[in-house]
């Protein structure tokens, strides 16, 4: 038989941008979860290609180094006007760029990096990123688009050069059907099974409804929550944001496999985009947000 399932639409798992107290500058975090020590050792990221799947990516300072961005398919509705195609006019894919793998300066040695507390840095720094725009100035799209995303990177991942290892993934939705029966989770899935780790925000829906959302809740794909820091380098503070989805839902008990710091993370913002213009409490200088949420 063929089952077939209708079209919805997802959204970032970023809630607001609103300032807060909490010091979540890239500096600490990547201090905070070891990256910068991996940095010291030779693990900068550098080789690796992280597919993006997202509002696509802006040539902020952070991310304008040439060899930083491969400009992939614009699957979004923008994709016809010449001024916007490839262009992040929302600001959400930007964010998670500068956290992934943003760099401020040329490229050096990791030691360098770990020493440098005033440039911004992701935390792969030398990885390059492969960006699909899926999504317009809003921030939404449809399941269609994404699934569509998801097969063009298993589909290139290793063309023109490319060595897609990664796919970040933090849009998401509520599904009916259990996870092999979802296109968008089956998508995922066979992304993992062509040998790319398929990395999916388990969603910002914790105070309402149970369980992670979809593509997270696919048992293959790594399921990444939020997690607060409340500031300080000493894990007996932190605390899960009653946000991030937790265990439970109609598809398993199973809750997030890790959380990793997602509450006022400070990264690169799109000046003259949609959040940052409507969320202007959130600037931090002239090119930066604070943002939470499972996507973080």
């Amino acid at each position: 038989g063929v089952d077939v399932s209708p079209d919805s639409v997802v959204r970032p798992q970023s809630l607001g941008f609103t300032p807060s107290t909490q010091p979540g500058s890239m500096t600490n975090i990547t201090r905070i979860t070891g990256a910068s020590a991996a940095w010291t050792k030779g693990y900068t990221g550098s080789g690796v290609d992280i597919a993006l799947i997202d509002t696509g990516v802006a040539p902020v300072p952070a991310l304008k180094d040439s060899a930083k961005v491969v400009v992939g398919p614009d699957l979004s509705f923008e994709s016809q006007d010449r001024d916007l195609i490839h262009l992040d006019s929302y600001g959400h894919g930007t964010h998670m760029a500068g956290i992934i793998a943003g760099r401020e300066v040329a490229r050096g040695t990791g030691a360098n990096y770990a020493r440098d507390t005033t440039n911004f840095y992701g935390m792969a720094p030398d990885a390059r990123l492969v960006s699909l725009k899926i999504a317009d100035n809003q921030g939404a799209v449809d399941v269609s688009q994404m699934i569509a995303a998801v097969n063009w990177v298993v589909q290139n991942k290793n063309s023109n050069g490319m060595n897609i290892r990664v796919l970040n993934l933090s849009y998401g939705s509520a599904s009916p059907q259990e996870p092999r029966m979802d296109p968008l989770s089956w998508a995922a899935e066979v992304a993992w099974r062509n040998g790319i780790v398929v990395v999916a925000s388990v969603g910002n829906e914790g105070d309402n409804v149970p369980g992670r959302s979809n593509p997270a809740y696919n048992p293959w794909v790594i399921a990444v929550g939020a997690v607060d820091t409340r500031g300080t380098d000493a894990r007996t503070d932190d605390v899960v944001p009653s946000f991030s989805a937790r265990a439970g839902g109609n598809w398993g008990t199973r809750g997030p496999d890790l959380v990793a710091p997602g509450v006022s993370v400070i990264s690169c913002g799109v000046p003259g985009g949609n959040i940052f213009a409507t969320y202007s409490a959130a600037r931090i200088g002239n090119n930066f947000l604070k943002g939470s949420g499972t996507s973080q």
